[in-house]
């Protein structure tokens, strides 16, 4: 447990493989919570078997993109004034790309299970398929067939129930979803394999120079928010020290001027914070440090 908690501590990579993790374990949960039922209805089967196919991979994905710490910092970065610190396009490429892969982990998985569970499939495509390449429908002349491979989907239907042609149907939609499904699972798994053993050899400069660069801003931010708590800290600190030191007379006296030192300030350190945003200092400046002997 301690090793987790020390993983997810040691950088915005961690955290972002974690919160993906998180996600693909609760869009396993939504499906597992969820009780898929088709409606059996002529001409409503596909739309709402490909809704749930598709619906909540996008609402996952959508989220993976807001909780993801790359959106931040890409649009800050892309947004931002450009000042004294260029922009690197390759480097936003590359947090783009690293963004939009760890959003799609979820409804992937999302879209894998729905093919290797099958209920979607034949939902959504019995109603396009010939029955009379599985034994048709003979025994049920006071139907219309479209009726009939719309009611395949459901085995609470009393006339279909014992039918061998509706349980052919199923079954085959049923290995077709899975086979489709195995088969996506094990591509995925062969890219994988290959981008992990085949990345290092093909390792850009600017794949290094996003994974700098994500961490310098990550660490300027905090070394910026350090700053200002101490800052604030330190301001406060005399303004209330100033306040309970003074006399009744001497506040009474110096009232306009003490407003002035604590009230002046804060405005002058939004300045300076608004400076900081229109106008970062270059990195190329800093001084690099100097080795002990």
């Amino acid at each position: 447990m301690e090793r987790v908690i020390k993983y997810f501590k040691s950088g915005s990579d961690a955290k972002m493989n974690g919160v993906c993790g998180l996600i693909v374990l609760t869009s396993m949960v939504v499906y597992k919570a969820y009780e898929f039922k088709c409606p059996c209805i002529p001409g409503f089967n596909k739309p709402y078997a490909l809704m749930v196919l598709l619906a909540p991979p996008f609402i996952f994905f959508f989220v993976g993109i807001l909780v993801s710490q790359y959106c931040g910092s890409l649009t800050i970065e892309y947004s931002r004034p450009e000042g004294n610190r260029a922009k690197n396009k390759k480097v936003l490429k590359q947090m783009f790309i690293a963004m939009m892969i760890r959003a799609l982990a979820a409804p992937i998985l999302w879209i894998l299970v729905c093919f290797l569970d099958g209920k979607i499939l034949v939902c959504g495509f019995s109603e396009t398929l010939d029955p009379d390449q599985f034994g048709g429908f003979e025994d049920f002349p006071q139907y219309e067939t479209s009726v009939l491979l719309a009611k395949v989907p459901c085995k609470n239907f009393d006339l279909l129930r014992t039918s061998s042609t509706r349980k052919a149907i199923s079954r085959f939609l049923k290995v077709l979803s899975q086979g489709i499904g195995y088969i996506s699972v094990l591509t995925l798994i062969f890219l994988g394999a290959l981008a992990r053993c085949l990345m290092p050899l093909f390792t850009t400069p600017e794949t290094l120079q996003a994974r700098y660069w994500t961490k310098y801003s990550d660490m300027e931010e905090n070394c910026f928010d350090v700053m200002c708590i101490e800052y604030n800290h330190k301001l406060a600190e005399r303004c209330v020290k100033g306040y309970f030191e003074g006399t009744k007379k001497e506040r009474e006296q110096e009232a306009y001027q003490d407003r002035r030192k604590f009230t002046d300030v804060p405005v002058e350190t939004l300045l300076y914070v608004d400076q900081w945003y229109k106008c970062r200092p270059p990195i190329i400046g800093a001084e690099p440090l100097e080795h002990e002997s």
